[in-house]
């Protein structure tokens, strides 16, 4: 996990890659591409292993790769972010699925020493997973369904 904490130190929600010769363009999707995403990366087509999606900074939910399945994740690195952790928590127990609590150990921009990780255990496939995403951004971040997301990192 010590590379998933240093890509998303980099690239993740809510950090600015403005340092001076650095670019770094995401790509930008639509929720109903999200399943296309999910099989390059279930394909072992992206960079790691894992990705993320956000709109804003603050809605953003990391899908991981883990033993064929998939779990949810959500950092709260900005202040504004950390509400959203009980109202996943209360998303995942609703629709029955458990959570875990931990921490990468990424500095976040709040007076906290390391951010807080959601974990959600979907254990879901490819489309169910998709599908979950999908019901987290509309119910939980109220996103309509013509939000365009970047795909991080």
């Amino acid at each position: 996990m010590g590379i998933l904490s240093g890509i998303l130190s980099l690239f993740g929600c809510g950090n600015k890659t403005d340092k001076p010769g650095f670019s770094f363009r995401a790509k930008k999707i639509e929720i109903t591409q999200l399943t296309a995403e999910l099989k390059l990366l279930e394909l072992n087509k992206t960079e790691f292993d894992f990705i993320g999606i956000t709109s804003n900074g603050i809605d953003c939910i990391y899908f991981v790769k883990d033993n064929g399945k998939f779990q949810i994740e959500f950092e709260a690195m900005a202040e504004n972010q950390v509400p959203y952790i009980d109202k996943l928590k209360s998303f995942a127990n609703q629709y029955g699925y458990k959570t875990q609590m931990t921490s990468y150990g990424n500095k976040p921009h709040y007076s906290a020493s390391t951010a807080p990780v959601l974990k959600i255990i979907t254990n879901s496939n490819l489309e169910k997973t998709a599908e979950i995403g999908k019901k987290i951004q509309e119910e939980i971040f109220k996103n309509p369904i013509e939000t365009k997301y970047e795909v991080v990192p």
